[in-house]
């Protein structure tokens, strides 16, 4: 009898739960970088199926970087199989605004009676603006850092308190703790990160531009954008910077190799917890020629692309969700991108106390007032334009062109690309 009791509460149990299931209006979510938002992304999504049983949220298969979640969605839009969601880069949202493909957040903003007090950052929910109107809220946003292997900084003569402001400094130091016979490094940044990420901060904070006023023509043809090149040549050559790709650099910094590493603050979680205790890891903001020079803002911007209302809506709810106090929270334990949500911030039990505890991740936060848009270059070629700049980066790296000649080649074939 206890047996049957068993089966037919069981029988009740599932026959309820499939159908809540057959009730709940199903949302598709595509992401990027596997490797970064996974985790968080499948805990958000688990703590949004807490709160709200009536949405199911579908993972899609991710992508490798933000480019292939754009070739994705625009592909979806010729097939009909656009995902729900996508999480994607903020310097590509234009590009499925021009085609009208991305659902405006206007409508639901001004139908939030509390929008104000629900702690989204204004500054920071701009990022999600293209043409003046809202299309992404913001999931992860970083700043590029200075990583430093504090040991060797101290070999070189240096002081962790003091890490290097400058690129003159930098590559002082970073000629001092490279030593073939040890196989160190003295610094690498990651130049190949996606949509000319670093190539846009070391033009930026030049006080360069990517474009002209009205979008139709280059705008690096300066010597902001010839320091770009030089950067990258001095790196090879004063700083010991290895020709690597980013994983073999990722970890040869993890192995104490390498003295100085640039990147996202996406990665400070990740370091932290793979050095351990091999050395003492520090982060500092990314050399600059002046402290207020600008700082490149950027990551991934959640938009809606489904056609149905009932699944916009439910889309809706899900990314307010991921860019509220509960999915900030959880990002930033995982990830080293700044939180978009002041109450994440200021609650103690949420990253209130996080961020006392952990100083390392202060830094991109510390960067935050002068932040600068990440960009992307207009138009239906945008993604060939993203190309072309990785591609000479790669031929300055590897010896096989001056910054000189790198220059000449990005602006020509820059300017071939954009909308005429």
């Amino acid at each position: 009898m206890k047996r049957l009791l068993f089966l037919f509460s069981t029988l009740l149990l599932f026959g309820f739960a499939g159908m809540r299931g057959a009730g709940a209006v199903e949302i598709t979510v595509l992401y990027p970088q596997p490797y970064l938002y996974q985790a968080p992304v499948e805990e958000i999504v688990k703590a949004f199926a807490a709160k709200r049983p009536d949405i199911q949220v579908k993972l899609l298969a991710p992508t490798k970087a933000y480019e292939e979640t754009a070739s994705a969605v625009l592909r979806g839009a010729v097939t009909g199989s656009m995902p729900d969601i996508a999480f994607n880069g903020t310097n590509l949202m234009h590009l499925f605004v021009d085609r009208k493909l991305a659902v405006p957040l206007d409508g639901f903003v001004a139908k939030e009676a509390d929008w104000e007090k629900q702690g989204y950052v204004p500054g920071m929910i701009s990022t999600g603006l293209v043409n003046g109107k809202l299309y992404g809220m913001p999931f992860a946003l970083s700043t590029p850092i200075l990583y430093f292997n504090a040991d060797l900084l101290r070999k070189a003569g240096g002081d962790p308190a003091l890490p290097p402001k400058t690129w003159p400094e930098l590559l002082a130091l970073a000629r001092r703790v490279t030593d073939a016979a040890s196989n160190t490094h003295g610094a690498y940044m990651v130049w190949t990160t996606t949509g000319n990420y670093l190539w846009q901060e070391l033009l930026f904070t030049h006080d360069g531009q990517m474009l002209s006023t009205d979008g139709k023509k280059v705008g690096f043809d300066t010597p902001a954008g010839l320091k770009t090149f030089e950067i990258l040549r001095d790196l090879v050559k004063e700083g010991g910077m290895p020709n690597l790709t980013d994983e073999q650099a990722t970890q040869a910094f993890i192995a104490g190799q390498i003295g100085f590493y640039m990147s996202s603050s996406a990665r400070v979680n990740s370091f932290t917890n793979k050095i351990g205790s091999r050395f003492e890891l520090g982060t500092a903001p990314f050399p600059s020629p002046r402290p207020d020079s600008k700082i490149v803002s950027g990551g991934a911007t959640m938009m809606i692309f489904a056609k149905d209302l009932a699944k916009q809506a439910a889309a809706w709810e899900f990314i307010k969700f991921a860019a509220g106090p509960i999915g900030q929270t959880i990002m930033v334990r995982h990830i080293g991108y700044m939180p978009s949500n002041q109450i994440a911030i200021d609650t103690p039990e949420l990253l209130g106390n996080y961020y006392a505890n952990n100083p390392n991740m202060r830094t991109a936060i510390s960067q935050r007032a002068r932040t600068t848009a990440w960009l992307g270059f207009p138009g239906e070629n945008s993604l060939k334009a993203i190309q072309v700049i990785y591609d000479v980066m790669e031929s300055v790296v590897a010896g096989k062109a001056t910054p000189e000649d790198a220059l000449k080649r990005s602006v020509t074939q820059v300017q071939a690309l954009l909308p005429k």
